[in-house]
């Protein structure tokens, strides 16, 4: 309710005016949340456009909290982060040198399959496959000459999901003491952050959001080859590489309401895929869908009808991949990570133009200009 007092607007142009000299970086003697009492606090103030009205003190107290979080937090100072960090993880293996068995690494020019070698589980994500995705999808951060890397799996399933009787559902590897180092900080901030509402740190479930995210920033062209449904956890593969062709017999979906449960971890990456009313309807109502319904919802890119068509169509994008420079490929994919849902300010601003230089400046469009492009000339061959 309004006072009998006349209230001054002050939240609007003239505001901004007010502000012309305020330094956020400047701390106050007043402490955090508190602003002193006087008889003019209680004054009501009208905000712009509105017919509500807050008291003086209210209004005074924000702007101080609000000052002291820009201070802390500086969000002007730097640009979206569109890269992965690896100091949670170091492969014990490399890609030629493969150890694992629960996942399978093929290598051919200029391509990558790695493929879930668990088919009697229905490829359930179990402390051997999270170990060998592990490794395969930090080793590949590092391969340039890897330009599309193929997940798959063998069997009828794709991929189950989380296994229900392992350590952290499955998300566990044994680290290093560098490793465990770092998820112990990190998860120190996660648990600060309000990540773990228990108060216990799960170094698994930040485990589990630093896979995803790595797999989504990986500088190659990725493509989830759906042999089969994935369910849960299950649909990290689909939702964190660039396109998935499915066979039509599969199914993809959330039903982990239906277990009490939410599949949280993967949201940003679903809602990078399809829209929010779509992502919500899955996650809230544990949908599953076939695989026509996923191409329709935006995270299925292509259906087919048998594993003979499927390689013909990853054939087709490593093609049009062939074509385009492989350092523009990256940096394309670090721009759309980089500005996707977020507002458009300067930081979103200041990202596209470094991505935009920097490709600019690069060899490879030195070469382009020049009429040569080598890169079209290195063949990408999947394997038969």
């Amino acid at each position: 309710p309004h006072s009998s007092t006349a209230a001054r607007p002050i939240v609007g142009p003239s505001l901004m005016q007010d502000m012309g000299d305020w330094d956020p970086l400047r701390e106050s003697d007043v402490p955090a949340g508190d602003v002193p009492s006087d008889g003019a606090s209680e004054e009501p103030v009208l905000i712009a456009g509105t017919s509500a009205a807050v008291a003086r003190r209210d209004m005074e107290r924000v702007v101080s909290d609000l000052g002291r979080k820009f201070a802390r937090e500086a969000p002007w100072s730097g640009m979206p982060q569109s890269k992965a960090d690896f100091s949670w993880h170091t492969p014990s293996c490399t890609l030629e040198n493969w150890r694992h068995t629960d996942v399978k690494v093929q290598l051919g020019p200029g391509i990558a399959h790695v493929t879930l070698n668990r088919p009697d589980d229905n490829n359930t994500l179990t402390e051997g496959i999270v170990a060998g995705l592990c490794d395969a999808v930090v080793s590949l951060h590092s391969r340039p000459d890897i330009r599309v890397v193929v997940f798959s799996g063998e069997g009828k399933m794709l991929c189950a999901g989380r296994d229900p009787k392992g350590d952290s559902y499955g998300f566990n590897v044994k680290p290093g003491d560098r490793e465990r180092q770092k998820l112990e900080s990190e998860g120190q901030e996660a648990l600060d952050g309000g990540a773990f509402p228990d108060g216990k740190i799960n170094s698994g479930r930040l485990l589990q959001g630093k896979l995803w995210e790595a797999w989504a920033m990986l500088p190659q062209f990725t493509i989830c080859l759906a042999n089969g449904s994935a369910i849960g956890d299950g649909m990290g593969f689909v939702v964190c590489s660039d396109a998935t062709i499915a066979i039509r017999t599969a199914f993809f979906g959330f039903s982990d309401t239906k277990l009490g449960l939410v599949s949280a971890t993967l949201s940003p990456h679903l809602l990078s895929k399809t829209w929010a009313s779509a992502a919500k309807n899955m996650l809230v109502l544990g949908q599953v869908l076939s695989a026509e319904s996923a191409r329709e919802k935006g995270f299925v890119t292509r259906v087919v009808d048998g594993a003979g068509e499927a390689r013909g169509a990853v054939a087709q994008l490593a093609a049009e991949v062939a074509k385009c420079g492989p350092g523009a490929v990256q940096a394309a994919k670090e721009l759309v990570l980089g500005v996707a849902g977020r507002q458009v300010d300067e930081s979103v601003m200041f990202l596209s133009m470094a991505l935009a230089a920097r490709a600019a400046a690069s060899d490879e469009a030195a070469q382009a200009r020049a009429g040569e492009r080598p890169w079209a000339a290195l063949a990408i061959e999947p394997a038969r």
